[in-house]
This record gives C-alpha cells, sequence and structure tokens, in this order.
C-alpha cells in the first residue's frame, strides 16, 4: 500500500527548514477572539462557497457535480473568474469530492513526458497528498480517496489518501506547451476519471456571500461537522465555541447576543481589510517581490496566511511544489498601474526543474486578481513562450504595459489601471527557495 500524504513526501533540507520555520500554526492577537475565528473560518467558508459554486444544484443546472471529473480542456484565459488567480500554463480538471457516504476511487494516469500533479485539499485549503512528477515520479494508478470516518483497505495495487475532512478537492494540472500541444495534454486529461463513488449527502446550508455572517457561521459549522476535529487544524475548532463556531451548529448566529454579533461584523470588516493586503503577510520582500510566507498551502500555515490564500490564491501548492512570487509595486514601491510603463528582466537559469512563468493580474476591488482581456491574448510569458527574445547572458526583459512596444516578443499586456505580476517557478530548485536566485525590482520607464 502506498501513503501518499503530505508527511510523507515532503522531501529534502531546504523544504525541511522551511517547514520548521513554519512555527506557530497561528499567530493573530490573542486579544480578539473574533477576529482569530474569522481567520479560522474564512478559508473553510472560501472551500465550501467555490466548491457549491462548481457542484452544487442549481436553477440552470438540477443536477450536482459533486464526484464528478470537470475538465478545463483550454488554457484560462479572461472569461475564466471562478477562482481567483488561475495560472495560464496548465489545463485542469477538477472534482469536488464528498466523502461522506465512503471512499471515491479515481483513476490517474502516469505522466513522465511532462510536468503533472493532482494535489488533494481538505475543507481547510490545504494540500494534504499529491500524486504526480514530483510526488510519486509521474506514476499515476488506481487511487481512493477516504474520509475520516472510513475504517477499511484499500484493494491490492491501490494507493490510499485519507482525508481529515469530508469535503475533499482534487485539483489536477497538467502542462500544456503551447496551443499544439492542447491535444496531447486533454489526452492526458481524459486519462483522470472517477470510476466508483457512493452518492454524496449535500451540506445541509448552501453558502451565499462572506458577507452574510448568519450563512458563514452556518456554512463553517455544518463543514467542520463533517471533519475528524483530529487534525492540527480541526482540532483548533473548540477555541472558538464561545463566539460561535461549534460543528453542526447551523443556528450559532442567532444564539449570539447583539453584542457578540456586532463583534462578529466588525472583525469581519477588519478581517477582509487586511485580507485585501494579498497573502504577503509575514512573507519575505525582497525588492518589491513577495515571497510565500511559511506553510502556504500546508497544515502548518498560520490561519492568516490560509485566511488570505484563501481570498488571494485559493488552491496555492505547497512551496516544493510550486513556489509564487508576487509584485504590485515598482522598484520606486509605486503601486503598478498600466497608465505607466514597465520593465522586468528574469535573470538567467531560473532555477526551476519543471518550467517558470510571468502573470498578468488585474486588481479587482475586493483583491481577487483574474486575467484581462488583451489585444494578443497573452496573459503570462514564461520559458516555454515561442518566439521570446534573450539578453546575451540568457536572462529575458519583459515589458509590461497596456500599448503594444515597439518590439512586441517580449510583451505581457497590462490592464489599464492596478495590476499585479505573479512568478511561478515549478519544482523550485533549493536556490529559489532559499532566495539565492532573487527577482529585480520592477522598473517604471514612463
Amino acid at each position: 500500500m502506498i501513503d501518499t500524504s503530505r508527511r510523507t513526501l515532503l522531501a529534502g533540507g531546504a523544504f525541511a527548514a522551511l517547514a520548521h520555520a513554519a512555527g506557530c500554526a497561528h499567530s493573530t492577537p490573542a486579544s480578539d477572539p473574533y477576529l482569530e475565528a474569522y481567520y479560522y473560518a474564512f478559508p473553510i467558508y472560501e472551500m465550501a462557497r467555490t466548491a457549491w459554486a462548481a457542484a452544487g444544484p442549481t436553477p440552470q443546472r438540477p443536477a450536482h457535480r459533486f464526484n464528478t471529473v470537470q475538465q478545463r480542456r483550454t488554457l484560462t484565459d479572461h472569461t475564466g473568474r471562478n477562482v481567483t488567480t488561475p495560472n495560464n500554463d496548465t489545463v485542469y480538471c477538477s472534482a469536488r469530492l464528498d466523502l461522506s457516504n465512503g471512499p471515491v476511487l479515481v483513476i490517474i494516469p502516469t505522466v513522465r513526458d511532462r510536468y503533472f500533479s493532482v494535489a488533494f485539499m481538505n475543507a481547510y485549503t490545504d494540500n494534504f497528498a499529491y500524486v504526480g512528477t514530483r510526488a510519486t515520479g509521474g506514476e499515476g494508478g488506481p487511487t481512493l480517496v477516504a474520509g475520516p470516518s472510513w475504517r477499511g483497505d484499500a484493494p491490492a495495487g491501490t494507493r490510499l489518501i485519507r482525508s481529515d475532512t469530508d469535503d475533499v478537492w482534487m485539483l489536477a494540472r497538467i502542462l500544456v506547451t503551447g496551443v499544439e500541444d492542447l491535444p496531447a495534454a486533454n489526452a492526458v486529461q481524459e486519462q483522470i476519471r472517477i470510476i466508483d463513488a457512493p452518492a454524496p449527502t449535500l451540506p445541509p446550508v448552501a453558502p451565499t456571500n462572506a458577507d452574510d455572517l448568519e450563512n458563514f457561521l452556518a456554512v463553517v459549522n455544518a463543514t467542520l461537522a463533517r471533519a475528524s476535529l483530529a487534525d492540527p487544524v480541526g482540532s483548533r475548532a473548540h477555541n472558538f465555541a464561545d463566539v460561535g463556531l461549534r460543528p453542526g451548529d447551523l443556528n450559532a448566529w442567532r444564539s449570539l447576543s447583539p453584542a457578540q454579533q456586532e463583534r462578529w461584523r466588525q472583525a469581519a470588516a477588519q478581517g477582509q481589510a487586511t485580507l485585501r493586503t494579498g497573502f504577503t503577510l509575514r512573507g519575505e520582500t525582497l525588492s518589491g517581490w513577495h515571497y510565500p510566507p511559511p506553510g502556504v498551502g500546508s497544515q502548518s500555515g498560520a490561519d492568516d496566511v490560509r485566511a488570505a490564500v484563501a481570498l488571494s490564491g485559493l488552491a496555492a501548492l505547497e512551496v516544493e511544489e510550486a513556489t509564487y512570487a508576487r509584485a504590485d509595486t515598482d522598484a520606486a514601491g509605486e503601486p503598478l498601474n498600466g497608465v505607466h510603463r514597465y520593465t522586468l528582466t528574469i535573470p538567467p537559469n531560473v532555477p526551476a526543474s519543471a518550467f517558470w512563468s510571468l502573470s498578468m493580474y488585474q486588481l479587482e476591488p475586493d483583491a481577487r486578481l483574474f486575467f484581462t482581456e488583451n489585444p494578443i491574448n497573452r496573459f503570462s510569458i514564461g520559458d516555454r513562450t515561442p518566439g521570446i527574445v534573450r539578453n546575451a547572458d540568457g536572462s529575458m526583459t519583459i515589458s509590461l504595459q497596456a500599448d503594444a512596444p515597439a518590439a512586441p516578443a517580449n510583451w505581457l499586456p497590462a490592464p489599464r489601471g492596478l495590476f499585479v505580476i505573479t512568478f511561478r517557478a515549478y519544482l523550485p530548485q533549493p536556490a529559489l527557495l532559499t532566495r539565492e536566485w532573487r527577482l529585480p525590482a520592477v522598473q517604471r520607464r514612463s
């Protein structure tokens, strides 16, 4: 039996050092239990909200789509707005799994000719298992995903993945080297199948909007009731019982006093204002680039980091799988804005064993990030971009602007307003993880 839990997949001294540096699992001031509770609860709510949006029944689509693989067979562009900060490098297979009535059997192909990963995230947004290039050497095979109450054994030759929550997001990323490569990538997608799954028990309350705090508490409590609460994240739920986080209590909001309800409103407003700074909380900032704080995408992350990722980078991978860096200001510390023109020079020899890319996002008022429509339909640029021109030393100078530059080969079109750029390095090497190799500041030209 193969155990692909997150704990057994961490490897390498640099990764261990980063995991150790994560330290305490929750770091908001103890003086405000409502703010702590909000940071703890927000990622749970976002996972439930996006799961319902993707797989829940609607008037237009009465049948649910839980325990069903959904494919995005084209690269995400400006029309993709289901999940914030999408990439333009991979096609996706996504399945929202409901394990409340038993395990789900997934068939995953063996893929060795391109980067691919199948990540499994629990209801807290944490990646707890992977199958793919790094984690299993590209080896696939039948995979049984089981919830916290299941006590059986997987059949011989079947990988067993255990989740601490009944709600799981399975998300596969398959590298595409260009439009002409889409058919081959689609062929890999088609091999990711769910071949056996029990009928789900849909959550008793549908998410509406995080601003509706009555719905917010009900959804979070319903989700917590579908978890073991024995893992390090779930076990902290009891810390917030006095303020309304009670597994299974769908009427928690009504049980709170008017003063408590007001404290929740204040905490939600303060928490959202803080989270809109992105997922840079306590992360290292070098030359205007915000590198990930400890624990992104993992069980070891602080609650406010987990919440910030849920807002501006839901489904972020752990650093050993992919490292992200984000810039929203130029070398002078001024916000990036499409009314100006900028350049960024990517140093040579990017330490990424799989691939790297730079993506352009329009900054929305609620701090979510999406691609913006542009005349050349380019949303990212990287080591696989055709026609790219490199400098003599192997570096790459990229133009970041709304209007086409005189030499458009290295142009990454910007929106005519505030924007954010994100650098992704898949299968990062130690030089990137330790910041021995780093990105330079964005330079404003006009």
